[in-house]
């Protein structure tokens, strides 16, 4: 998807409008603000959800709004066009440019790990973080991203974080970034 600075800027100025008033938020860019298709159904979860899993999509990492934007709108089309999901999987995507992308966003069952798609968010960092961690406003966003959730009711505050390899067979979220989390105060070793 390649698009035109005029659509970018527009873009730009679509992406506020999830920041909650008062709420540790990142910056958090809206579906309309990278150009999402509409979602073909929506399920919601019981809130607060107990878990946050942590994955990485395993692409090239993206580090301008630029970049994201077309990553995010790759990983949408190929969900929906080729495993003929429903929308996008994940609840949110986190670029190597600081900020994160509405996938699914809060509250919604995403399609991310069977099993846990109902009681947990599914926080995916754009790249591929086997050798190397992400950039520090990757990580950050994504901490920052987990306290919005709490101060929000949208995660649980004893909420449990999780490496994606944990529950399914898979090198997600890459070694480099699941030993990272595991430093994290929120993580454990068994859901």
């Amino acid at each position: 998807m390649r698009l035109s600075a005029g659509v970018f800027v527009c873009l730009a100025l679509l992406s506020s409008g999830l920041q909650a008033d008062g709420a540790n938020c990142p910056n958090i860019i809206s579906r309309a603000g990278w150009g999402a298709r509409s979602a073909k159904s929506v399920d919601y979860m019981i809130i607060p959800v107990q878990y946050a899993i942590i994955q990485h999509t395993d692409t090239p990492i993206c580090t301008s709004m630029r970049e994201c934007v077309e990553r995010v709108a790759s990983i949408q089309a190929y969900h929906m066009n080729t495993l003929g999901w429903d929308d996008i999987g994940f609840s949110f995507l986190v670029g190597g440019d600081g900020n994160v992308y509405e996938g699914r966003g809060w509250h919604k069952v995403g399609a991310h790990t069977k099993g846990f798609n109902k009681k947990g968010l599914g926080i995916v960092l754009i790249g591929n973080f086997n050798d190397a961690l992400p950039p520090r406003a990757q990580l950050e966003a994504v901490k920052k991203l987990m306290e919005c959730g709490v101060e929000l009711g949208e995660l649980s505050e004893d909420f449990k974080l999780l490496g994606h390899r944990q529950l399914v067979a898979t090198q997600s979220p890459g070694v480099a970034l699941y030993l990272e989390i595991q430093t994290w105060p929120q993580w454990v070793e068994q859901p």
